[in-house]
């Protein structure tokens, strides 16, 4: 709808202000086509393969990583619901908890609301049939950096060394950074693909608010994971 508007708008300025509107048009087009999506995706999200089951076995536990919460919204249980992605970070924990047999670890505090993020997961999980026994929050971390120190303060103290980790497919590259400084053992489990995989079609090259939303996400994740590089390398 913006480029929409922004269309005309080029042919009713001065000349100068012309060539800025035309080139915001192009930029703002360019990052909202599939295409641009996938090229910046697509790297991302293949870095990790879907590990095998065989590979999974001798872990002691599966950490699930939160993607996002809204804890004012109505439900069920009362007030509290999980973002898209986050919904689908935990089910696929879930499925993993379901065949493993291993304790889950869900991971995630509260960044503007009261209630933590991991508390909501939880009641996901016991609405869907996890066994409330096996599940252990943890509701300290602001971000992926804390997420992993606060995870592996409850495997240290459980003696939990090997670990399935469960987060986004364009997220893992930066949570296996992250993790990695304290764990020597882990299986990366990736989950909520974001990339279409397809042939590119006339819809491809349509613009739309979903694909911009997915490439801030990549950007982002391109940005957090030079970040923690340099950080990390002078540390």
């Amino acid at each position: 709808m913006f480029l929409l508007l922004l269309l005309p708008a080029i042919f009713l300025v001065q000349k100068r202000l012309r060539l800025f509107l035309l080139g915001l048009f192009l930029l703002i087009y360019a990052l909202s086509i599939e295409p641009t999506k996938e090229f910046l995706l697509l790297p991302l999200e293949d870095r990790y393969p879907v590990p095998t089951w065989s590979g999974m076995q001798h872990a002691d536990a599966i950490v699930a990583l939160g993607g996002g919460a809204n804890e004012n919204a109505p439900g069920i249980d009362g007030k509290g619901a999980l973002y898209g992605e986050s919904l689908q970070r935990v089910v696929t924990a879930y499925r993993l908890q379901t065949t493993l047999k291993k304790p889950l670890i869900i991971a995630g505090g509260t960044l503007y609301g009261q209630r933590p993020e991991a508390e909501i997961s939880k009641e996901v999980l016991r609405r869907l049939g996890a066994q409330e026994q096996l599940l252990v929050i943890e509701t300290r971390s602001k971000d992926t950096n804390e997420n992993a120190l606060f995870v592996h303060d409850i495997c240290r103290k459980n003696n939990w060394r090997k670990i399935v980790l469960v987060t986004s497919a364009f997220h893992m590259r930066r949570s296996m950074m992250l993790f990695g400084r304290f764990f020597d053992d882990i299986v990366p489990y990736p989950a909520a693909y974001k990339s279409a995989r397809r042939s590119y079609d006339y819809w491809s090259f349509l613009p739309g608010a979903s694909n911009l939303e997915d490439v801030a996400d990549a950007m982002r994740e391109y940005l957090g994971i030079t970040y923690y590089k340099l950080t990390l390398r002078s540390s």
